[in-house]
């Protein structure tokens, strides 16, 4: 008996309702700090700062949420709420939301990526198949989880093409999403604090990432051209 797939469409259209959901709370519940934001000067930091620090877990469950169910969606950035959480929390506490949030949206795609009937424009993308095709697999989908304009969706699928194991898959996702969770986290802390050398060095790491991902892809069409050729 053929398996049931699940409906992709009907998936992204539930997880973008519930964003909108979370997002709604999370708006309700930092809505005076974000009146401050849009009117912040050195004079109400300390008192911005006091009120952040005063929330509890629950809030920051929500930051989690919605960090984890943008990540899961095609197509979808959490770059604003990972710097938000930056600004509120500070570099640390940022990190551990960004990354905590990214490992489980990953995850979860991962638990129903094979229940899902991608499309063959998916399925034949020729990113998806380098990264199936490397010598050292896990080590391009972790490259492919830290680069920020790699698809998460299609290094989930490569992963599951390639049967890697849970052990591995987490440690996959927790070294790759580190980088660009504390980026944005320390990105947005130099913004609370005017600071804007932490600002640009934060920025030009980001444009490091982007630049050694192009960098790659050029070397593998370097060698596709080749094989070609031969």
């Amino acid at each position: 008996m053929k398996e049931r797939k699940l409906n992709k469409t009907w998936l992204i259209v539930g997880a973008i309702i519930l964003a909108i959901i979370v997002l709604y709370f999370i708006y309700r519940t930092y809505k005076p700090e974000i009146d401050l934001l849009l009117n912040f000067n050195s004079h109400n930091r300390t008192k911005l700062l006091h009120m952040i620090r005063s929330h509890g877990f629950t809030d920051i469950f929500l930051l989690v949420a919605l960090v984890g169910i943008l990540n899961s969606i095609p197509g979808m950035s959490n770059s604003v709420v990972c710097i938000f959480a930056g600004l509120c929390y500070g570099p640390i506490v940022g990190f551990l939301i960004n990354w905590s949030g990214n490992i489980l949206g990953n995850c979860t795609v991962m638990s129903i990526i094979r229940k899902i009937d991608l499309s063959k424009r998916v399925k034949k993308n020729k990113l998806l198949q380098h990264l199936l095709q490397q010598k050292h697999p896990l080590i391009a989908l972790t490259i492919g989880f830290m680069v920020p304009v790699i698809p998460s969706v299609l290094v989930n699928y490569a992963g599951a093409r390639l049967n890697v194991s849970r052990k591995h898959y987490l440690a996959m996702v927790a070294v790759g999403m580190a980088p660009t969770s504390f980026l944005y986290a320390f990105g947005g802390d130099a913004i609370f604090k005017g600071n804007m050398r932490r600002l640009i060095g934060a920025a030009i790491a980001i444009l490091i990432l982007i630049g050694c991902y192009l960098l790659v892809r050029k070397i593998w069409q370097n060698h596709e051209e080749k094989e070609v050729a031969k």
